[in-house]
């Protein structure tokens, strides 16, 4: 029998404070009822926490009326639009498990994902549909419902949710009766090593993530934005669930190239996304700083960004590098540049960040080190779809180039090889389906096995060295990481956009790099080369020159053996969701190496 909650009880505790999921909400809406809870740019659709709850309450009756029941499986092939958190919140509610598909998923994948989920419904946009109903026609009779949310006539649209709605349906009663160890969801991984497994997640491994996040980190009060994808364990972490369970208002964005628009909207309180994006912020910044048309004022701002780094990597040694005085008068300096710089954060929307984080692709130490220097406070982090986001740096306690240490009631330990091991509640009940893959993962002591290889120094700061798998070995037996070979090149310069380092079974490193279009545009004005294309810039011998000296700096930073020998500058840009990286910014190594093998067998000629 469920354990009744009363209106008081819902006033008494934090929302974070719940056992699921659906009691957070429950307790949001009674303790912040008129609060904006769910918005689009400019306000045009616009949810208080008050009318949103009405709002999925209609919808979880429709949900039940099409025969959704406890246990059941909502599919959605949607970007971040308001519907996919309403319908997702509905199916909470009553205890069905929603789960998204990356939209730009091909109809084979989608098709993999509904039938290992056993999914009964779909929710999507006409875009999208083609591929969708071909994923479905696969499938049999699996799939009862497909619900075009922008659909016309010819299509099954909302309305036919909100009709299919019982007038006896006890919204109340059905989401009280959901347990913590429910699924809330499933995260499908990226299918770098294979088809995409369905990580379980249960209520609890959603409540106990907020949790172990609200005890270490200051949360948002006032806004985020929602723009990476509900399949993105990230996304889902760091704006549905976190907006949620502190009562911030989340604004949609359904396109990731329209996110500084909004950032310069929202000025959210709490950030987090992959590194490229990052990375462009990072060169709108130095390009705005480029642009002041004054050269006093301009030259102040590239001394307070100076001295801003030089704070910074004096806080990362610990305080062990300067004097006592000379550390305060540093101190001092840098919280005097950054009054010249606030007004570009200002235009950003950068300014009211209380914490910002990057995670979800291995991103350089010197990312987090130009943020803190110009005032935002980025957070390197780390997580995987099996275990949640579980590792941060905290505002106090931080070392650039490292993940931070692990959240309140995550263990961490290390196997004899050097793969990272992780134990808490933030890791995952299982692949769905794969008991043979989850045995594989999950140890009979409770501990995930991460397929990372890390290293944990005497204070505790986790640094991720690479992937297990992706470990190359030279021709002479040397073993090396290609993460921590690009990480070194890609931060000696805004330039290079992404790096592949190739070597495994080969007698030297050599690389293939990607320039970062923004910057390109940015350097090539700089040295007066611009009105060319990106393929044209990629050959300019003066960008490639910085590029070069990129290349020398980053060596010195590695052993002899690691150190790349020749390069390429490839004519085109490396994008999310493209041949050579995942969805979730991840290179794909084995397919770039084929299609780029004609241009490493030249490097090795």
């Amino acid at each position: 029998m469920a354990q009744v909650v009363d209106a008081l009880d819902l006033m008494g505790a934090p929302p974070v404070s719940s056992p699921t999921v659906a009691e957070a909400f429950q307790r949001v809406v009674a303790q912040h009822p008129d609060q904006t809870a769910l918005r689009t740019l400019g306000g045009a659709v616009s949810f208080t926490w008050r009318r949103l709850n009405t709002e999925i309450a209609a919808v979880a009756a429709g949900l039940a009326g099409l025969g959704i029941e406890h246990g059941d499986t909502v599919a959605q092939v949607l970007p971040n639009v308001p519907e996919c958190h309403i319908v997702d919140y509905a199916a909470l509610h009553i205890g069905a498990v929603p789960f998204t598909i990356f939209n730009s998923s091909s109809a084979e994948q989608i098709e993999h994902q509904l039938r290992n989920a056993d999914a009964k419904i779909v929710f999507t946009k006409t875009e999208f549909l083609p591929k969708v109903r071909k994923a479905v026609a696969g499938l049999g009779s699996q799939v009862q419902h497909v619900i075009v949310i922008d659909g016309d006539a010819d299509t099954t649209t909302m309305k036919a949710v909100y009709a299919a709605a019982s007038p006896d349906f006890d919204f109340e009663a059905r989401w009280r009766s959901v347990k913590a160890d429910d699924l809330a969801t499933l995260i499908y991984t990226s299918g770098t090593t294979g088809p995409p497994k369905g990580a379980q997640w249960t209520h609890n491994t959603v409540m106990a993530q907020q949790r172990a996040l609200a005890a270490a980190l200051p949360m948002p009060t006032d806004g985020i934005i929602a723009f990476l994808p509900m399949a993105h364990a990230g996304g889902r972490i760091i704006a549905h669930y976190m907006a949620l369970l502190h009562g911030a208002t989340l604004t949609t964005c359904e396109d990731m190239k329209q996110v500084p628009v909004y950032l310069a909207e929202v000025h959210p309180d709490a950030f987090f996304s992959v590194p490229r994006l990052w990375e462009k912020l990072q060169v709108a910044i130095e390009g705005m700083v480029e642009a002041i048309p004054d050269d006093d004022e301009r030259a102040a701002a590239k001394h307070a960004i100076e001295i801003g780094l030089r704070k910074v990597k004096a806080d990362d040694a610990g305080g062990t590098a300067l004097s006592a005085d000379d550390a305060a008068s540093l101190a001092t300096e840098h919280a005097q540049g950054l009054t010249l710089l606030r007004p570009i954060l200002a235009t950003l929307g950068l300014d009211k960040i209380k914490a910002a984080f990057v995670g979800g692709a291995p991103s350089t130490p010197e990312l987090a080190q130009f943020f803190r220097a110009v005032g935002v406070p980025l957070l390197e982090a780390y997580g995987l779809t099996e275990a949640s986001l579980n590792i941060f740096n905290r505002l106090d306690d931080f070392k650039c180039g490292t993940a931070g240490k692990p959240l309140p009631g995550v263990e961490v330990k290390l196997a004899d090889d050097g793969e990272l091991m992780i134990r808490s509640e933030l890791v995952m009940a299982g692949y769905r389906k794969q008991p043979e893959e989850t045995a594989a993962a999950l140890d009979a002591d409770g501990w995930l096995h991460t397929g990372d290889i890390a290293e944990i120094d005497d204070q505790g700061f986790v640094a991720i060295v690479d992937r297990k798998k992706e470990i190359i070995i030279s021709s002479s037996g040397k073993n090396m990481s290609p993460v921590n070979i690009e990480s070194a090149i890609r931060g000696e310069s805004s330039l290079i956009g992404q790096v592949l380092a190739i070597g495994d079974r080969k007698p030297y490193v050599v690389a293939l790099v990607a320039l970062d279009p923004e910057a390109a545009s940015v350097y090539a004005k700089r040295l007066r080369i611009s009105g060319q294309s990106l393929e044209e810039l990629s050959q300019a011998p003066e960008l490639r020159e910085v590029i070069q000296e990129a290349v020398d700096r980053g060596n010195k930073r590695l052993n002899r053996s690691e150190q790349i020998k020749k390069f390429v500058v490839l004519p085109t840009a490396w994008l999310p969701d493209s041949d050579e990286m995942t969805p979730t910014a991840k290179l794909k190594r084995k397919p770039i190496q084929s299609k780029y093998a004609a241009e490493i067998a030249d490097l090795y000629a």
